[in-house]
């Protein structure tokens, strides 16, 4: 096939599109251009697009499928809760079920509330920060997501010509008409930095109610953490009274009690969101139990965090992350590590092969590929060159020429359902597209 194509299906349903969605699509990071790919069907590791063709998927709905897509014991639990209903203004077990699954999992985690998103359940747990601390500051790390709020949105998009100090970075705002105040309110930290996380916690001090921390941020190019690192971060925090709040959002795909739990972390709050859904829309706000205390109503008193939501642990997620989640033990997420290695070590040995000076990061079942040998650190590694995310670009749609789904900024996912021959199939994908691109 040829992308693009102005003749298939998939161009002519965005054209139709933009007349009533802005920009023809509700999330931006699906768009391809000129015309994204519109698919009809998923199974295991691949997805069929409406004009019946085929993808390897190593991106899983930005890592929310770790099972494959369609799993057919999600696919049961949720046909039967369906015939019994799909939301209600009542209690469910299942909201229970999923909550003990997770609070035995994850050590760090005593008491947990569901949301219905990544955006929610770190939203929640700065929240919950701020009012069991008294104070109102974060701080978090440049270059790194924690979704669509202007606070944590900090940064997220900084460059050479506003990122400031390396050491003391900017707080630059993402969104067009982000408050000034939020700038006041978020103080950004450089990954594996630890003099930096040791002075600006510092320099915070009786302000600072949480440190909000990704273990391997993808935007910052899932590098490598330094341990030192996060031990100052942990310290600094103790040392001004201020709580660590980990998101585990992506990264609860890389071990059975998450990046934690490999990493041997306890932070006060943790987000969690993806896996844990089972493929439908989930958040959760988990941690220590006098901390999610702050969520309580007690003896008739409104709670200190009033927290709603219509969906939230609506039962189809419910029933549908606990038999997902149930299905993961270490043997899966061994599974999980072997074939990313299988990937990460190809690509590195094709790159070798073809004399260029990329490289892929990352573990378990997460990869990222970075068209450049500069080391990556920190975000500002990481961080592409106009000319190197034109590469980027270029590279995504050779590969879906070539039957692979990458998105274009290079995050790739695997999912349980992928075998080696599927990543082989990935492999000799990028040896086909690499010399049309670098």
């Amino acid at each position: 096939m040829a992308y693009p194509d102005p003749q298939s299906r998939s161009a002519r349903l965005y054209e139709r599109a933009q007349r009533s969605i802005p920009d023809g699509a509700s999330r931006s990071l699906v768009l391809v251009r000129p015309h994204p790919i519109y698919v009809e069907r998923g199974e295991g590791a691949w997805v069929y697009d409406v004009d019946g063709r085929r993808y390897l998927d190593v991106n899983n709905n930005f890592t929310s499928i770790i099972l494959g897509h369609a799993d057919p014991v999600v696919n049961e639990a949720v046909a039967a809760q369906l015939g019994r209903g799909t939301g209600f203004a009542l209690a469910t077990e299942a909201e229970i079920e999923l909550a003990e699954l997770l609070c035995d999992r994850v050590p760090s985690i005593e008491r947990i509330r569901f949301a219905n998103s990544g955006t929610e359940a770190v939203m929640g747990a700065i929240k919950a920060a701020r009012a069991f601390t008294g104070r109102p500051m974060i701080v978090k790390l440049e270059g790194a997501y924690h979704g669509t709020y202007d606070h944590v949105e900090t940064s997220l998009g900084a460059s050479p010509d506003n990122w400031g100090d390396p050491d003391a970075p900017a707080s630059v705002p993402y969104a067009v008409g982000a408050p000034p105040s939020v700038g006041d309110e978020v103080a950004v930290l450089p990954f594996n930095n630890p003099a930096a996380a040791r002075s600006i916690i510092d320099r915070c001090g009786d302000k600072l109610a949480a440190v909000l921390i990704d273990t391997m941020p993808s935007r910052v190019g899932l590098p490598d953490p330094d341990p030192e690192f996060f031990a100052a971060v942990f310290a600094a925090a103790r040392a001004v009274g201020a709580l660590v709040i980990v998101d585990e959002v992506i990264t609860f795909r890389l071990g059975l009690a998450g990046n934690q739990g490999r990493l041997g972390l306890e932070p006060d709050l943790t987000a969690l969101a993806k896996i844990i859904g089972g493929g439908y829309p989930v958040g959760a706000i988990g941690g220590r139990a006098d901390v999610m205390e702050v969520f309580a109503s007690r003896d008739g008193e409104r709670a200190a965090v009033p927290a709603g939501g219509t969906f939230s642990a609506n039962p189809v997620t419910m029933v549908a992350g606990r038999a997902c989640m149930a299905q993961l033990t270490e043997a899966s997420f061994a599974r999980l590590e072997a074939v990313g290695d299988r990937v990460r070590i190809g690509l590195r040995g094709l790159f070798a092969a073809l004399g260029l000076p990329w490289q892929v990061t990352g573990a378990g079942s997460l990869f990222r590929i970075h068209p450049h040998d500069r080391p990556i650190v920190s975000y500002r590694d990481a961080h592409l060159r106009p000319d190197e995310a034109a590469v980027m670009d270029r590279l995504q749609k050779r590969l879906l020429e070539r039957e692979v789904y990458l998105p274009g900024y290079g995050l790739g996912c695997l999912n349980l359902a992928t075998t080696d021959a599927d990543a082989d199939h990935l492999i000799h994908a990028f040896g086909g597209a690499l010399p049309l691109v670098a």
